[in-house]
């Protein structure tokens, strides 16, 4: 919910008396919203797919005011009278617009602002804020949703809370240099957290240097515009996080920094701080834990025993992210959404120690390994490397699917390859049927979690 009447500072016509309205942009989930924003780009313009909205009612229209464009609305006017139709040089332009006046607005009523991203863990960082936070203010707390983290999610995000809400957090991802300080201009964050830097979208950025500018953008517009409640959270155990300067907002945790961290099987000490949690097994994300949980207590320390309680009963969410099931008598690891030369080495390392903890032998596991993508240049060596790692720490029973498993095999030719996903699935229920426990971490591409349907 937002108010409509910041639309009319942004395309100066007053063309609506309602105070709050609803939005959308995607024709195929409009559900009665009563603003309808038709994005477009080189390819494709939402306006095409309008007539659905406005059969179902909606009244609002705004659309890139093109000569094609206009014909179309002159024609719908005659046929959908009561519906007006506002047209724009940019749509989405309107959209980050709108959702940064909201924002203005927001800030100035006192609300909190917080950012996050990292090429790793953000979405789970974010989760784990989110729940902290709600442990404390409950609806109050609005967080992105699943991943809308880019140029459209970010504007949606703000635009999607609710009036009650006064702590906002925004997940922000990039693919390309530049992005995170766009997001940064539109969302205006005062507090915020880098999970990790690594080799995600590499081939995009043209090397990790790049990325870690990229991720260290978001800290550096929180130095900027800093406030006397300021605070950054960055894990010092990161070999680029802990290359940021000290400042007046930072706070680093781990090796050599200002908070002592220490993980001993599901139990976190922070500074003499005791959170004991047996759902996370991975120090990966028990470290995005201890990020989450000293953001907010150094924003809020007279929440600090609520804040503990939560971190300690917090489990992962089920987005095929890092997750663990029990299914047929196998433990299984799965993360079927993102991977990336940094998060498969981190989760092949965090897998393999909990099969010692747990005494299951090597040779009782099957590892499944797809796709990493979007590693331009770097895909070959990439790709093999892993494998090489893979084959250094003891695997036994491996696979390789997806379009790079090619690769893969070079650095493990002990291997079995599947090119197709379908064809391992024709075999899975004869290669999976001896092991005891599952590795299976791909690409979203490749939607490995399937897999788990035939197990």
């Amino acid at each position: 919910m937002f108010d409509l009447s910041l639309l009319n500072l942004v395309i100066e016509e007053d063309l609506f008396q309602s105070s709050e309205v609803e939005l959308s942009t995607d024709s195929r989930t409009y559900s009665g919203e009563g603003l309808f924003i038709c994005l477009c780009g080189e390819n494709f313009d939402g306006f095409n797919f309008i007539e659905p909205v406005l059969e179902k009612g909606c009244k609002n229209i705004v659309f890139r005011n093109n000569d094609e464009n206009l014909e179309r609305r002159n024609a719908l006017s005659e046929k959908f009278q009561d519906v007006t139709f506002i047209g724009v040089d940019s749509p989405l332009a309107t959209l980050q617009s709108l959702a940064n006046k909201r924002i203005r607005q927001f800030k100035n009523d006192g609300g909190f602002v917080f950012g996050i991203t990292g090429s790793n863990g953000k979405t789970t960082t974010k989760e784990m804020l989110a729940s902290l936070l709600s442990s404390a203010f409950g609806k109050e707390v609005h967080a992105t949703k699943g991943n809308l983290n880019n140029h459209i999610g970010v504007p949606l995000t703000i635009l999607s809370a609710p009036t009650c809400c006064k702590y906002m957090i925004v997940e922000m991802g990039a693919n390309h240099v530049g992005e995170i300080s766009d997001l940064c201009e539109i969302a205006m964050p005062e507090f915020g957290i880098i999970s990790s830097v690594g080799a995600a979208h590499i081939g995009l950025f043209g090397g990790i240097e790049n990325i870690f500018k990229e991720k260290k953008s978001l800290y550096d517009y929180v130095l900027r515009f800093k406030t006397d409640r300021s605070k950054f959270i960055v894990n010092n155990e990161d070999k680029y996080l802990s290359q940021i300067s000290p400042s007046e907002v930072l706070i680093k945790f781990g090796d050599s920094s200002d908070v002592d961290v220490t993980y001993d099987e599901g139990k976190i000490v922070i500074n003499n701080v005791n959170i004991e949690n047996v759902n996370i097994l991975e120090k990966y994300n028990l470290s995005n834990l201890a990020s989450a949980y000293l953001l907010a207590v150094n924003i809020f320390p007279d929440k600090k025993d609520t804040f503990i309680s939560a971190a300690s009963e917090y489990r992962i969410p089920s987005l095929n992210r890092s997750e663990w099931i029990q299914r047929n008598g196998k433990q299984i690891f799965l993360d079927a959404y993102n991977a990336n030369p940094t998060s498969m080495e981190s989760s092949l390392n965090s897998f393999i120690e909990n099969m010692k903890k747990k005494g299951i032998p090597l040779d009782d596991v099957l590892f499944v390994l797809g796709d990493m993508n979007e590693l331009g240049d770097y895909a070959k060596d990439e790709h093999e490397r892993i494998a090489r790692e893979l084959d250094g720490l003891g695997a036994k029973n491996v696979i390789f699917v997806g379009n790079y498993s090619k690769y893969y095999m070079q650095g493990l030719p002990s291997g079995i390859m599947f090119e197709k996903k379908e064809d391992l699935v024709s075999r899975w229920s004869e290669l999976s049927k001896e092991c005891s426990a599952l590795f299976i971490k791909a690409s979203r591409s490749l939607q490995l979690e399937s897999l788990i349907d035939i197990t």
